[in-house]
């Protein structure tokens, strides 16, 4: 990439050269053109001033005079031959009239008497009669008027010269810079992406922390995301077959003993033996539903789905009502505290979130209360909502609060399958969020999700 870029630019610095060689040769032209049209015009008037001077089918000599004299003043030597008589008037005829102080003056801006080059001639009419030609040619020009063109040419030529020298150099710069650091975090991305063809996910793009990103941060961004997912489907996969390994191991050999045990006559109630063995299947199904909710919630990494404006007030006490019941069937009093707040976040996976914190809650707690809070978060230039479950339970020691995000890890009073705030910190870690625990053993635990706005 950095040589098809350099190449790039290479081939702008010499179109930039065409471009400038082929504009000196149009202004020069145009400049040319000019000259040779002033000389044009000024030849017309010549021949005008010559035309004028025949009269009554005569040429008046001092009339001519002048005009030819007029001739030298804008810079041509010239004659007059007449139809009949051939050349009748010259410009050296004007000069050997002329005083030589004026002659003296002309001197110093043209070169007498001849002209350069070969002559040209024009004819001359007068009332549609043809009285003659009129033969010019430009005289050398000395003093200021041919340097001032000259110094026109050159810094026409020097001003193309350096406009070029700015531009090429200009790209010639931006193709170094360009190759240096646009090919740069590509070659960055291309060595991740080898990295990750091996195995590993741990390669991370850094990108830039402005307002605007670029497309290559962009890139990045996607990279990294891509990465992240790789990493966490190959993390769901390892998990997913430890855990089924871990998990199941138990209950199937509980169920392949009570098995041996009948077959070898141990137990004579086979009845007691299908009770244990339904049991058995019974955990494992829970066992794996709970297998299946949590790989789901690590799945939703993959397709977070489309965030939703939600009034956050009237989506926690809905889902507040439908525990309600159960809770208050308990003793217990579930509350709702929090203002009213329109939040853009996921409703389906807030929905697993703050269900599985109300079951926990009424899972250990005997007495009291139950208390969900929300409000906004405004914390290390990220806004965001807080959810928080409080309970009255029986809390946990120092000891039970580091785990208790770990899967299938059970407290004490446990029943369940020790999944459920394994879920609630996948799903939280997918919204971008945090979860934190607080706990007091025999005074309560409260847990505060923190999920930014979307």
């Amino acid at each position: 990439m950095r040589t098809k870029l350099f190449l790039a630019f290479i081939l702008i610095i010499l179109l930039a050269l065409f471009s400038n060689v082929v504009f000196e040769r149009l202004i020069m032209t145009d400049f040319d053109e000019f000259l040779m049209g002033s000389d044009e015009d000024r030849i017309y008037w010549i021949m005008a001033s010559v035309e004028g001077s025949f009269e009554d089918g005569e040429w008046y000599g001092i009339k001519l005079n002048e005009a030819l004299h007029w001739g030298l003043m804008l810079g041509f030597e010239s004659y007059v031959e007449d139809i009949k008589d051939g050349m009748i008037y010259s410009s050296e005829d004007v000069l050997a009239s002329m005083e030589p102080n004026m002659v003296k003056r002309m001197k110093s801006f043209l070169k007498l008497p001849s002209g350069r080059g070969e002559y040209t001639w024009y004819p001359l009419y007068s009332r549609g009669r043809e009285l003659g030609k009129l033969y010019v040619r430009p005289l050398e020009r000395i003093g200021r008027i041919p340097i001032k063109e000259e110094i026109f040419r050159r810094r026409g030529r020097e001003f193309l010269v350096t406009s070029f020298l700015i531009a090429g150099g200009g790209a010639l710069l931006l193709a170094v810079l360009f190759a240096i650091y646009l090919s740069r975090p590509i070659r960055q991305l291309t060595i991740s992406a080898e990295k990750i063809a091996k195995g590993d996910y741990s390669v991370e793009g850094k990108i830039s922390e402005r307002k605007s990103r670029d497309e290559i941060n962009k890139l990045k961004e996607s990279f990294n995301y891509m990465a992240e997912a790789l990493r966490r489907e190959d993390l769901l996969r390892k998990h997913l077959t430890s855990n089924i390994a871990h998990e199941l191991r138990t209950p199937l050999t509980i169920i392949r003993g009570n098995l041996e045990a009948v077959e070898d006559g141990v137990i004579s109630d086979p009845q007691a033996v299908f009770e244990n063995i339904k049991d058995e299947i019974a955990r494992i199904i829970t066992l794996i539903e709970g297998i299946e909710d949590i790989t789901r919630a690590e799945a939703s990494f993959f397709k977070k789905g489309t965030a939703l404006a939600l009034d956050l007030k009237e989506f926690v006490e809905s889902i507040a009502a439908g525990m309600r019941k159960i809770v208050e069937e308990k003793g217990l009093h579930l509350r709702t505290e929090g203002p009213p707040l329109t939040v853009l976040s996921y409703p389906e996976k807030l929905h697993i979130i703050l269900k599985n914190l109300l079951t926990n809650a009424y899972k250990f707690t005997r007495e009291g209360e139950i208390v969900v809070e929300w409000g906004k978060v405004s914390r290390e230039d990220v806004k965001g909502f807080h959810l928080t479950v409080r309970d009255t339970g029986r809390g946990m020691t120092e000891e039970e609060i580091p785990n208790v995000f770990n899967r299938f890890y059970k407290g004490a009073e446990s029943g369940g399958t020790g999944l459920g705030l394994a879920i609630v910190k996948e799903l939280v870690t997918v919204l971008g969020g945090e979860v934190t625990v607080q706990s007091s053993l025999g005074q309560g635990t409260e847990f505060i999700v923190f999920l930014p706005i979307q």
